[in-house]
């Protein structure tokens, strides 16, 4: 076992992390995307939250298992620190813009459909339900009356 690493395998080292933290930053994207699906409620953003912790966390743990056999190095968590700061703050900017208009416009697709598709039904609905209220107001009106006829004494 090697103590102490070469400088050639500990950029090598760093250079993954880079990499690897443009890969975290990917992830982040990805969730910050099922964020604005589930409309920004604070459960979701807590659930997101977490599960890019415990998921970062993990892979991080898998990553330095595979490149530094295990060793948790303060170049590799700064390797990955920066890595996913630069995709945040270039690519990630301009991928949420763009989600999120494309999600409106999706959602927007959605709802012409869904429109489309049960708009026969709703005018069912209508006409179903404003007959059901005549029929109802009929229907009391009638045992309204039948009750006035019920009060009056039973002939002997």
């Amino acid at each position: 076992m090697e103590y102490i690493l070469s400088l050639s395998t500990q950029t090598r080292s760093f250079l993954l992390s880079l990499g690897f933290g443009l890969i975290i930053g990917i992830l982040y994207d990805v969730l910050r995307i099922v964020r604005i699906l589930l409309s920004f409620s604070k459960i979701a953003t807590f659930v997101t939250d977490f599960l890019f912790s415990v998921l970062s966390a993990v892979m991080t743990f898998l990553f330095c298992l595979s490149v530094t056999n295990g060793e948790v190095r303060l170049y590799i968590i700064l390797g990955e620190f920066i890595g996913f700061s630069v995709f945040y703050l270039s690519f990630g900017t301009v991928a949420v813009k763009f989600s999120e208009k494309t999600v409106k416009k999706i959602f927007n697709v959605f709802r012409k459909f869904f429109r489309f598709i049960f708009s026969p039904f709703i005018k069912i609905f209508t006409v179903v339900s404003i007959k059901c209220t005549k029929l109802r107001k009929k229907v009391q009106k009638t045992v309204k009356n039948h009750k006035k006829i019920d009060k009056s004494p039973l002939q002997k």
